[in-house]
């Protein structure tokens, strides 16, 4: 069964590297192969992965260029990648990592390696997102408590009962959305514990 329907291209010139990633990848993910660079951003105009496993050397567009492309794309710049790659030598893994890889992994790569990386690795996105979403739910509460601090200062200020009684149901109005809200980002919290 494939973990959550995640997206994985796999971008490799050599046709038995990308078989390779995909019999061991497909139980558990989604996988759609690119034999060079320039298929693997024909593919992302009709799909967007959750990763990108690329291989360095490739004719035409290597990967280190197609990784320059990716980060220049408001589309393309938030999806991870992985390099996969026969160079074994530290400059070209941190010329990777610079460049804003997750990870640099060596071919020949052990199996049980390469899916718990990208386990862990799609794990961790997730769990980035969900707090994004806490964040801006956070937001979503400073505007309401702007307008109600206004309401209760105009209330505080004003001698008119029925003004007075106007800021106050206001105020009443903004607190029980935000008493909602605040559950809510409460209950998102508390799933991500």
């Amino acid at each position: 069964m494939k973990a959550e329907q995640k997206k994985i291209i796999v971008v490799d010139d050599n046709n038995t590297n990308l078989t390779a990633c995909r019999t061991i990848l497909k139980p558990y993910y989604m996988i759609y192969p690119a034999t060079s660079a320039a298929k693997m951003f024909a593919l992302m105009e009709q799909i967007i992965p959750d990763l990108i496993l690329m291989d360095v050397d490739m004719p035409d567009m290597n990967g280190y260029e197609a990784a320059g492309r990716l980060k220049k794309n408001d589309a393309y710049k938030d999806i991870p990648f992985i390099f996969l790659s026969g160079r074994i030598d530290p400059a070209s893994e941190m010329f990777g990592l610079n460049m804003g890889a997750l990870d640099y992994i060596h071919k020949p790569f052990v199996s049980e390696l390469l899916i718990r990386r990208i386990k862990t690795y799609l794990s961790l996105k997730e769990h980035n997102e969900s707090i994004k979403d806490i964040l801006k739910q956070g937001l979503e509460i400073s505007e309401p408590l702007g307008t109600l601090k206004s309401l209760l200062e105009t209330a505080i200020k004003n001698d008119d009962s029925n003004a007075i009684k106007t800021s106050i149901n206001a105020a009443l109005e903004i607190s029980e959305k935000l008493i909602v809200t605040v559950d809510n980002l409460y209950n998102s919290i508390k799933t991500e514990i």
